[in-house]
């Protein structure tokens, strides 16, 4: 994929910033999963063996997430407390971890299903006839709509949890296929949010105009101009908030893209 697997670089010193996170579990709250910076070197080295690198292609980036679990149940074993299911132990885990600020976990809960996007619509024997631009125009009429919707519908719905790795993952959606154009709204959102994180951490890898995301829509010099005002303040205030599903509510219908292309 063009640009996933320079996102696969970047994504281990990537955090979520802004106060808009759903549904946070208090446990998890007062026990965040460690950052990398505080692993044991144990603990480095079973997450990230000699010779190995992250596979962003594979759901869940293989077995990354059940190895994250793994340390955090190291780390507080008071989680499990008398519950031996693991599997719901796992699962409520993973709620959290959609919206953790240790971004390998929502990267790796989003990115490989935009690689997988990208790999279906670049199929020779593709037959997505759905368009997507923040909501989706025509009807699903063949298995591989089904399929594109399923795989958009699962970014869309961490984005909306408040990741700025999921914004990553559903920023890189756009423009790598036909399937995926976003309304100029909702880029400008997805590139306010992430410039507000953390000076430090934020991705501006993203926004460097002298690498292969130079001429893509969301950093066109004219995207702002898509705005109107009363939509720009709307979504100033969205972005302060991590607040992508306020955008996508009230985004138009799917429009012209000229001005993406336009000199």
């Amino acid at each position: 994929m063009r640009r996933i697997g320079t996102i696969a670089i970047s994504a281990c010193c990537l955090l979520r910033s802004g106060a808009y996170a759903a549904d946070t579990d208090i446990w998890f709250q007062r026990h965040p999963q460690p950052p990398v910076w505080e692993l044991t070197p144990e603990e480095f080295g079973f997450l990230n063996p000699p010779g190995t690198h992250l596979d962003y292609t594979t759901p869940g980036c293989g077995d990354y997430l059940e190895k994250a679990f793994t340390v955090y149940l190291g780390r507080y074993p008071a989680y499990a407390g008398d519950n031996a299911d693991r599997d719901a132990l796992f699962q409520r885990w993973q709620n959290y971890a959609e919206i953790s600020e240790v971004s390998r976990l929502p990267f790796c809960l989003t990115a490989p299903y935009a690689y997988q996007l990208k790999t279906l619509a670049d199929a020779p024997e593709s037959a997505i006839t759905i368009s997507y631009c923040g909501r989706y125009s025509g009807e699903d009429s063949t298995a591989d709509d089904s399929r594109a919707r399923a795989l958009i519908d699962e970014v869309e719905r961490i984005a909306r949890r408040g990741s700025v790795s999921a914004f990553s993952s559903y920023l890189e959606l756009d423009g790598d296929t036909e399937v995926v154009r976003l309304n100029p709204d909702i880029l400008y959102f997805l590139k306010q949010s992430l410039m507000n994180a953390s000076p430090i951490l934020r991705p501006d890898y993203l926004f460097d105009n002298e690498r292969v995301w130079a001429d893509d829509a969301w950093n066109r010099p004219d995207l702002e101009q898509q705005l109107s005002p009363k939509r720009k303040a709307f979504v100033d205030d969205a972005a302060a908030r991590n607040d992508l599903g306020s955008v996508l509510a009230t985004t138009g219908p799917c429009g012209d893209t000229a001005w993406r292309e336009a000199d």
